[in-house]
């Protein structure tokens, strides 16, 4: 059976019944709003807040997403450009593309973002690869 979480923010806040919010590192939090845990077993959509001024991991994995932006504005980098995104903009993010999201400096950022389910990506995409970069030399810090 389908599942419909409500939205309840309020006062600048948003949030919405029966999803939790995680803390993923300081000054970013996600909600899974669909996933295994309502039933689908192909996709997850996940909202991601990153706070006014912080920004996402410099990264590169091996699946793509699809992303729209919900709140705020911001920029995104896609490989070596970086391109200015605000409400309503929808983003494709490439398999392998080194990407990170930055919020303006006044307001926060918030957007939807959409992958496979993680079984259907190993299917799709072979194993899960995951590379973050720091941010001043542009070096892989893990992989």
């Amino acid at each position: 059976m389908g599942v419909v979480h409500r939205f309840q923010g309020d006062d600048g806040e948003w949030d919405w019944a029966g999803v939790s919010c995680t803390d993923l590192q300081p000054g970013i939090t996600a909600r899974r709003f669909i996933s295994r845990q309502d039933g689908s077993n192909n996709l997850e959509l996940r909202y991601f807040e990153i706070e006014p001024g912080a920004r996402s991991n410099h990264e590169q994995h091996n699946y793509e997403h699809a992303v729209l932006i919900l709140r705020g504005r911001g920029t995104i980098l896609l490989g070596e450009k970086v391109v200015p995104v605000q409400f309503g903009d929808a983003v494709f993010v490439e398999a392998d593309e080194v990407h990170q999201f930055r919020a303006a400096e006044d307001e926060p950022l918030g957007f939807l973002c959409t992958v496979l389910d993680k079984e259907l990506r190993v299917k799709v995409h072979g194993e899960q690869t995951l590379v973050i970069f720091d941010d001043e030399m542009g070096e892989a810090m893990q992989g």
